[in-house]
């Protein structure tokens, strides 16, 4: 349980309070407990089995924190990504996992 909470404070900075309203602050802490649970929804049911303990710092370099850029081509939309990237398998392997998730 101590890890659960110690990554929520670290990556999503849980344990901030920005504003003296408490309103805005539950809303901000909210938010954040959106982005954890969709963090923890993404790693659990589309991440490969050896790469399913990483942690939010990890997960943003290798996923969110990407330099790409996002070209139209016809009626297409094309994502490419810089040429250097060293996790573009994972990447791409993660994106294709999303793709085929059935969700009803």
């Amino acid at each position: 349980m101590e890890n659960y909470i110690k990554e929520s404070k670290n990556g999503f900075h849980l344990d901030r309070m920005s504003s003296h309203h408490f309103a805005c602050n539950e809303v901000r802490m909210m938010l954040s407990l959106l982005a954890y649970n969709l963090t923890n929804w993404l790693r659990t049911l589309c991440f490969p089995k050896e790469q399913k303990n990483m942690q939010i710092q990890t997960i943003r370099t290798r996923i969110i924190k990407v330099a790409s850029k996002l070209v139209r081509s016809g009626r297409s939309l094309y994502f490419k990504l810089a040429s250097s990237f060293v996790y573009a398998t994972f990447f791409w392997d993660v994106l294709q996992r999303i793709q085929r998730l059935q969700i009803e």
